[in-house]
């Protein structure tokens, strides 16, 4: 059997770790003297989880294959004592949280994001801040299609995130830079405003998802309206499988 380079092992290891990004919350369940927490994300990449009793002290680590599904076991814990824990990748931190081993009537705390910056809460709060509304006919949804994207950075949601998803995903529609590529993921989602495309809300993870059956391209947004990620997946079946309620274009949480 042909070993792989080990440079190009490296390689991979490094691409996969870039821009990773969660799919789905982390699941706590307990397993006998300890929990198991499982998570997807959008791209195949490590699988790392560290935790202790102290948030300044996660000494203690466990790391699994790379894959797009993840699963790691905390064991053994000490019944009725607070854990705190990280999961991601090798580079790359996903999630955090705690929760108490085995205290009776109660669940695993949820997992928390990372702890954002003042700059970050603000610029947030400017995204949501209202607006003068009016439902958006498909009419006038039809017009903002045809007339020029706005600046990249208002459309894309994590702007250090970009570069790799054009590397990966671009050439599934011959965008010619990281630009193109992200103005055709604001067009892909006037035209779900529109009313011809299929939708789903995700209101647990604030996630709008998107897609074309006839083209099988597939775009995730966030809460404001900032692309994700965009692609063409290779199952036939990705789409049923994700999850949240189908929405009409009257439903969607942004205008």
């Amino acid at each position: 059997m042909q070993r792989v380079p080990a440079f190009l092992a490296l390689f991979f290891l490094a691409w996969s770790a870039v821009g990773v990004e969660l799919h789905s919350k982390p699941v706590i369940t307990p397993v006998g003297d300890g929990v198991s927490i499982t998570w997807t994300t959008d791209v195949a990449c490590g699988t790392r989880a560290a935790f202790g009793t102290s948030l300044l002290k996660l000494d203690q680590k466990v790391e699994g294959p790379v894959s797009e599904q993840h699963s790691v076991t905390l064991a053994p814990l000490t019944r009725g004592t607070t854990y705190y824990y990280e999961i991601g990748s090798a580079r790359q931190k996903l999630a955090a949280g705690s929760f108490v081993f085995g205290e009776v009537g109660s669940q695993p705390a949820a997992a928390r994001a990372p702890s954002r910056s003042m700059l970050e809460r603000l610029v947030d709060a400017l995204r949501h801040a209202p607006a003068p509304a009016a439902a958006t006919s498909p009419a006038t949804a039809s017009t903002e299609t045809s007339r020029a994207p706005p600046p990249t950075r208002t459309t894309w949601g994590r702007m250090e995130t970009l570069q790799d998803h054009f590397d990966r995903h671009g050439a599934d529609f011959r965008a010619t830079s990281p630009d193109d590529y992200a103005a055709q993921a604001w067009q892909f989602l006037q035209r779900a405003r529109a009313g011809g495309l299929q939708m789903k809300w995700d209101a647990e993870e604030g996630t709008l998802r998107v897609f074309d059956p006839a083209s099988r391209a597939f775009a995730a947004y966030n809460r404001d309206g900032t692309t994700k990620t965009f692609f063409r997946p290779n199952s036939a079946s990705y789409w049923d499988r994700q999850p949240g309620r189908s929405i009409p274009p009257s439903e969607l949480p942004f205008r």
